[in-house]
């Protein structure tokens, strides 16, 4: 057996799998993100660097041209697999595997037939020729081109258009942030939920009358990504373990040290109070907002009686592009993972109103 060989087997043994959540398919993303977990199969952060590209949720037209894009980028061996029912996802992952596993002895180099890839959509069934959302020239490379704007002082400085997600680890399902830049400062900015009302419920499985079990889940579940995306992966990984063991059955008593814990460690972190002092994330600062989602997350496995829950509103998409204005393109995710804009309520209320 050869080196190259070799390799190949042993990226199949363990995938890098890349996630792209879509709208409405929470339950999907932490039924896959906790097998995942169980099987020890780490996420990729790129195209670039994933073996597996899964899709969580029916993509409509838009979000299917972006996940065909993604595809062509990634390097074989590559798999794509859609998981759109909680049931099917150890199966799909098991497949995906199988296929990868599969892959040496069908290149035509080692005697095979050559490796059979799924179809990808092109501009003619609905895909997007240009290389973002919406199309528009680009330089080499996929940057886009710089236009002229007048900063603070008077001068002419160049200004650049970049759209953030809808394929980001730890970003929310379908949410496309498109901002204007001067430097690093973003100048303007607008937000858009891509494809809303093709999914499921909103937030997995958490009832209206939301339990203490399920809103602990639910922080932990926010906690996690906002930890991913200031680069603390144990912690992160920690508490999506935590948040698995809640929606599967473990009651907040059984987890409440492990969660104390957690959240003492996420407050006693210079680090991360450096990282996020000063940032502003519209009514309240990151650092507000962090704050209050670790102490409504011990409340919770504390056994304080559950808020009652008002009615259910999307995210107001406005305000969280207001919130980026001002802020340096580094700190715009963390403003976002602190918002925590639930994006299936915005797919609920638009599907509600083409029905």
């Amino acid at each position: 057996m050869d080196l190259r060989r070799l390799l190949l087997r042993l990226a199949a043994a363990r995938p890098h799998v890349l996630l792209v959540a879509l709208p409405g398919a929470t339950e999907a993303r932490l039924a896959v993100e906790a097998e995942l977990g169980r099987r020890g199969w780490p996420a990729a952060v790129s195209p670039a660097d994933a073996d597996v590209l899964l899709v969580a949720g029916p993509a409509g037209p838009a979000l299917a041209a972006v996940v065909g894009r993604v595809w062509e980028q990634m390097p074989e061996p590559r798999v794509r697999v859609v998981v759109e029912v909680v049931a099917d996802v150890s199966g799909t992952l098991d497949s995906a595997a199988s296929q990868l596993a599969s892959w040496t002895a069908a290149r035509p180099e080692y005697g095979g037939p050559g490796p059979r890839e799924q179809e990808h959509r092109g501009p003619e069934h609905g895909g997007d020729e240009h290389g973002g959302h919406g199309g528009g020239m680009e330089m080499p490379g996929g940057l886009p081109m710089a236009d002229l704007g007048e900063d603070r002082d008077g001068l002419m400085l160049d200004r650049l258009h970049v759209a953030l997600g809808p394929v980001l680890p730890d970003w929310p399902a379908g949410l496309v942030l498109r901002v204007e830049l001067q430097g690093d400062v973003i100048q303007e900015a607008e937000a858009e939920v891509l494809d809303p009302g093709r999914g499921g419920s909103s937030r997995g499985d958490v009832p209206a009358a939301e339990d203490a079990r399920h809103a602990a889940a639910r922080h932990l579940d926010g906690l996690a990504r906002f930890l991913g995306v200031a680069g603390w992966a144990d912690p992160a990984a920690r508490a999506r373990r935590l948040r698995d063991d809640l929606l599967a059955g473990a009651e907040p008593a059984a987890v409440r040290g492990q969660v104390h814990a957690l959240t003492a460690r996420v407050r006693r972190s210079r680090t991360l109070r450096w990282l996020v002092r000063g940032i502003p994330a519209g009514e309240r600062a990151v650092a507000a907002r962090l704050a209050d989602r670790l102490a409504a997350l011990d409340a919770a496995v504390d056994g304080a009686p559950p808020a009652q829950p008002g009615p259910s509103r999307p995210p107001d998409l406005a305000a969280l592009a207001r919130a980026v204005v001002g802020a340096e393109l580094a700190a715009a995710r963390l403003v976002v993972a602190a918002v925590d804009p639930d994006t299936d309520l915005v797919a609920e209320e638009r599907g509600a109103r083409h029905a």
